[in-house]
């Protein structure tokens, strides 16, 4: 039997929070290490890019008067008016997961409730007290703890399918961002391409999505560009690559569309995207512009997200304390089609 609308769109944006908690941690990583490096400037210009990547520099800008470590890590890890901050994503999975505790494993719901009661009375840590890490750690832990339980103990019929779509999905996008970071806004035009600094925040941005150890095996020591690419965005033996989410997005709706013995339009969108991707190399990537590439992917993968929810008639775009949809990379930057903006 096919599950209800509502009990898949809830198992979608489970799936979404969890990975998008992760997602947060993973940036907040990686500007926390990219500040480690010692610039002439009295501010921390690390900080900035991080909150549009994260896709909340509007709402960080109304709050705060000033973009630092302190406000920054407050708003995306603690603030319960930014509904992308950690804290804010669990509490949404764990309330949709409460909502259908028929549809989830014993095992899986305490994973999250356990997750949940861990973090919730965190407020705030003090800069330079070496608290910041081992949370961040610690998000990703109980992150990977529910992914595995949910792996080990869920029936794989099309609950599991829409709980790793979301996955999938979120993942993507926050590769996209964290790749975009480096790239876009956190070269500085005095710097060699090759040069220390440059090396060095290359090897966070492969440490943040845990691929540092898996680049090395890969292609050997040195960080060349084209090589971080065809990893980051081309690899699909790499679990965070935007061509190995695709991939799995790919899967999972080829295996609803057996299911429910129909294909819709969010089959066609997910195709072209692969399509995409599978017809580019490294190099023309970067040579047609990096950013202006993931700007439009992160733009097409949230309409495909947007359509997934039309298709399989969600009854909102994002249930129990959802945000909009991330903006696309910064403030000022658009892309076609236009993300369609989801409804607490």
């Amino acid at each position: 039997m096919a599950l209800l609308s509502r009990t898949a769109e809830n198992l979608f944006w489970i799936g979404r929070y969890v990975e998008r908690a992760e997602n947060m941690a993973r940036l907040l990583e990686t500007g926390k290490r990219m500040s480690a490096v010692p610039t002439d400037d009295e501010v921390q210009p690390e900080w900035e890019p991080v909150l549009s990547a994260a896709g909340v520099l509007h709402q960080f800008n109304a709050e705060y008067d000033t973009i630092n470590q302190r406000n920054a890590v407050d708003f995306v890890a603690f603030s319960r008016d930014n509904p992308s901050s950690i804290v804010s994503t669990i509490a949404a999975a764990r309330a949709n997961a409460r909502s259908i505790r028929t549809a989830f494993t014993i095992d899986m719901w305490e994973a999250i409730n356990e997750f949940w009661l861990s973090i919730r009375d965190i407020e705030t840590f003090t800069p330079g007290q070496g608290q910041l890490i081992p949370f961040l750690d610690q998000v990703k832990q109980g992150c990977a703890l529910f992914r595995g339980v949910s792996e080990s103990t869920a029936l794989r019929n099309d609950g599991y399918d829409f709980l790793r779509l979301g996955s999938f999905i979120e993942r993507a996008d926050c590769t996209a961002r964290i790749l975009d970071v480096k790239y876009f806004a956190l070269l500085h035009p005095e710097e060699e391409v090759a040069g220390s600094v440059d090396t060095y925040q290359w090897a966070v941005i492969l440490r943040a999505t845990s691929s540092l150890r898996s680049f090395n095996w890969v292609y050997g020591c040195g960080y060349d560009l084209g090589n971080i690419v065809d990893f980051l965005v081309l690899n699909t033996q790499s679990p965070r690559s935007l061509a190995y989410c695709i991939e799995n997005v790919t899967r999972h709706l080829d295996r609803l569309s057996r299911l429910y013995a129909e294909r819709h339009d969010c089959h066609e969108i997910c195709a072209s995207i692969q399509s995409e991707l599978n017809s580019n190399g490294a190099e023309e990537i970067i040579q047609d512009g990096l950013h202006e590439f993931l700007t439009r992917f992160v733009a097409r993968n949230n309409w495909l997200s947007t359509q997934i929810a039309r298709d399989y008639h969600f009854t909102s775009m994002a249930p129990l304390g959802a945000d909009s949809e991330l903006e696309v990379l910064a403030d000022e930057r658009s892309a076609e089609p236009p993300i369609t903006q989801a409804q607490s």
